[in-house]
């Protein structure tokens, strides 16, 4: 899927998380007006050559917390170009709360192929003291309500917000995959300039995560949602040029989705090495094996050599299954309630 992503920071939210800052991970200083909307669908509109593969996609912000008349003219915006024949569907995020029957009255009417709710977590001590609008009941609801309305979705999840565990953050990644959620987005808490949690930071009373703590509990809940046949759609927070300088601390990394699928390919060669008794492993040459089980900048490669375990690729080895190994260490790895 093609997407024209257009950013609108803040809009529509009726409280700042503590983790937020749109405006700083975006780099727009203020929010967009129509016709900056309409340009940079313009812009963007020659980029793909497959029209029937691009959707035009709200970022940030609430989009159902705008005013209706506001939501609505964002809605006809994307229409004009979707008549066209310049995108074929409209997607953004929002938050459950602001999921209501009145909204969907006129969501409905337009080609949404999918709404993200931005949950984060499902735990409500979590939720609270992240300063999320919403609770579980709010998920729920919104949950029925879009199933009720047809209306596809995903949901956000984040790790190492206050108060957090990494069975709370798999239980959560459970919950997303038993709702029924078609996609899932994962990013680890960073700390932004401007926000609560720099504040709750720099007086010592949260402790970011780690690259290597981020990367174990990710892992584990990308490889259960899989499995589950969610799909995880990004992980990580993007940012781009100068908005990085707004990281203050955290697990930032530009490529973290892919160290995430370099942690899966090494536990799974791990799993694969305990299986055959060997510590010499002659993997499928395919592109895809080679490139899956290399990881980012040789990560599973490097990562098996002080384990003692040799990488070899040929192509008289047989094929492997990764999507059964992913449900085998799901089984083997991941340990949370419920799931299994």
């Amino acid at each position: 899927m093609n997407i024209i992503p257009l950013f609108i920071p803040h809009a529509g939210c009726k409280t700042r998380c503590v983790f937020c800052n749109e405006y700083a991970a975006t780099g727009l200083p203020k929010f967009p007006e129509l016709e900056k909307l309409r340009n940079t669908i313009i812009e963007y509109r020659g980029y793909f050559k497959d029209k029937e593969n691009v959707d035009i996609a709200f970022y940030g912000g609430t989009f159902t917390g705008l005013p209706l008349k506001i939501m609505t003219a964002y809605l006809e915006l994307s229409m004009q170009f979707i008549r066209e024949g310049y995108a074929k569907g409209i997607r953004f995020s929002t938050s459950p709360e602001e999921i209501t029957p009145e909204k969907l009255s006129i969501i409905r009417n337009y080609p949404v192929s999918l709404t993200e709710l931005g949950v984060q977590s499902f735990d409500n001590e979590v939720l609270k003291k992240a300063h999320r609008p919403h609770n579980l009941d709010d998920v729920y609801n919104a949950v029925k309500l879009l199933k009720n309305n047809a209306i596809p979705f995903g949901i956000h999840l984040m790790t190492g917000l206050p108060g957090d565990t990494e069975a709370k953050d798999l239980i959560s990644a459970t919950e997303v995959a038993n709702l029924g959620a078609l996609t899932c987005r994962i990013h680890p808490t960073i700390v932004l300039r401007g926000t609560a949690l720099e504040e709750m930071y720099l007086r010592g009373e949260y402790v970011p995560q780690s690259l290597e703590n981020a990367l174990e509990i990710t892992w584990k809940m990308y490889a259960l949602l899989t499995s589950r046949g969610v799909r995880v759609n990004r992980m990580g927070l993007c940012l781009y040029g100068d908005t990085v300088k707004e990281v203050v601390s955290g697990p930032y990394h530009p490529a973290f989705g892919d160290l995430v699928k370099s942690k899966v390919a090494l536990e799974i060669a791990k799993l694969i090495a305990d299986e055959k008794k060997s510590r010499n492993l002659i993997l499928p040459a395919g592109p895809e094996y080679r490139q899956f089980f290399t990881g980012y900048k040789k990560y599973v490669i490097r990562n098996l050599q002080k384990l003692g375990i040799t990488l070899e690729f040929s192509e008289n080895s047989s094929t492997i299954d990764i999507d059964r190994y992913v449900s085998k260490l799901c089984e083997k790895t991941v340990v949370c309630p419920g799931v299994f």
